[in-house]
């Protein structure tokens, strides 16, 4: 049984689930025009799910705090 309460826990499989599955490999590389909106595309995509990771991060460790309890 965990010390923590389950939104945290929750949070952390989250996490953990982000790290797992944010970079996949396209399967077809488009030409030009097509290529550069995909990367971008994915680089927000990868921005947003990094960040939110470090929020889901830096809540579990304040939770952890015991001076925040």
């Amino acid at each position: 049984m965990s010390q923590y309460p389950e939104s945290v826990t929750s949070l952390h499989h989250i996490a953990q689930a982000l790290d797992s599955t944010a970079v996949r490999k396209m399967p077809a590389e488009p030409p030009g025009a097509a290529k550069i909106f995909q990367f971008h595309c994915k680089t927000n995509i990868l921005h947003s799910v990094f960040t939110l990771k470090s929020r889901i991060q830096e809540y579990i460790f304040f939770v952890r705090l015991p001076w925040f309890k």
